[in-house]
């Protein structure tokens, strides 16, 4: 009876949609909904990894496709992420940083993922860590913005 264990435990915080967003989308607008459904499908996993810094990803994001979205108050459920920070209870996102590159892992080739650096707000000051998401929509809407 596992739908009552999904009945009982605690609500994860709703994504908001984030309250800005840099893009590169060419003729396209960002999607917002796939922003937050590529964040919530994070694995809850800090890899290893180096942030490159703004400039680095924001010519990927130029070259590729991606956003930099960010969020003001906006709680996210990662409790692993969480413990290894140090945080207790949910962090505060604060920023997220797609690109459009999709990736799989030789030992799962069935299972593409995507990277994706999440700054949090901790106690001792924001922090980037790098984990990996599931959902590998792209971030922009299909077709021509309106002018």
């Amino acid at each position: 009876m596992s739908w009552l264990l999904v009945a009982c435990s605690p609500a994860a915080p709703r994504l908001q949609l984030p309250i800005r967003t840099e893009a590169s989308c060419e003729s396209r607008s960002v999607k917002q909904t796939a922003i937050n459904a590529i964040v919530a499908s994070v694995d809850d996993t800090i890899r290893p990894g180096s942030y490159p810094g703004d400039g680095v990803l924001r010519k990927a994001i130029k070259n590729g496709g991606g956003t930099f979205a960010f969020w003001r108050d906006q709680k996210l459920r990662v409790p692993d992420t969480a413990k290894a920070l140090g945080v207790e209870g949910d962090p505060t996102l604060v920023r997220a940083v797609i690109t459009n590159v999709v990736q799989t892992d030789p030992q799962h080739p069935d299972e593409p993922f995507r990277a994706v650096w999440l700054t949090l707000a901790t106690p001792k000051g924001d922090v980037t860590v790098l984990e990996r998401a599931y959902d590998v929509q792209n971030v922009c809407i299909e077709g021509r913005r309106e002018i």
